[in-house]
């Protein structure tokens, strides 16, 4: 059995729905989310990590396999709710990529780029700004 304190993360790379992950949810009165059952040889029984009892408290949703549409869609779904992602610097695969696209980070946050320069948008100068009271 788990520590009853215990959050864990547990990834089901092929996850349809709960019923094929081998789990039947159940929502109580108060708003919170708890797994009622484990069924026995399913993914989330063979994952050892998922136990009856267990309150959902949050979850992951990886957007490498999804259509663009659908990833929009998650994100609507997600207006006004506590949200952390997960990011990956790519720079050399984004279609904005560009020197003046990333902003230039000072170790204690006195100094930041604005991008866009008295030089022009296109110049290859950085000017660092100092922002001291």
């Amino acid at each position: 059995m788990a520590d009853e304190d215990m959050t864990r993360e547990v990834l089901f790379p092929d996850w349809e729905s709960p019923d094929k992950t081998g789990l039947t949810i159940e929502h109580a009165s108060t708003g919170e989310m708890f797994v009622k059952e484990v069924k026995g040889e399913s993914p989330a029984a063979r994952s050892g990590k998922v136990y009856e009892g267990d309150q959902i408290v949050g979850a992951t949703i990886y957007f490498d396999k999804m259509k663009p549409e659908d990833t929009a869609e998650v994100m609507k779904v997600l207006a006004r709710h506590k949200v952390g992602l997960k990011l990956q610097n790519k720079a050399d695969k984004s279609p904005w990529n560009s020197p003046l696209s990333t902003p230039c980070r000072s170790p204690i946050g006195t100094l930041t780029w604005e991008g866009r320069t008295s030089f022009g948008g296109s110049s290859p100068d950085i000017v660092l700004v100092s922002k001291q009271t």
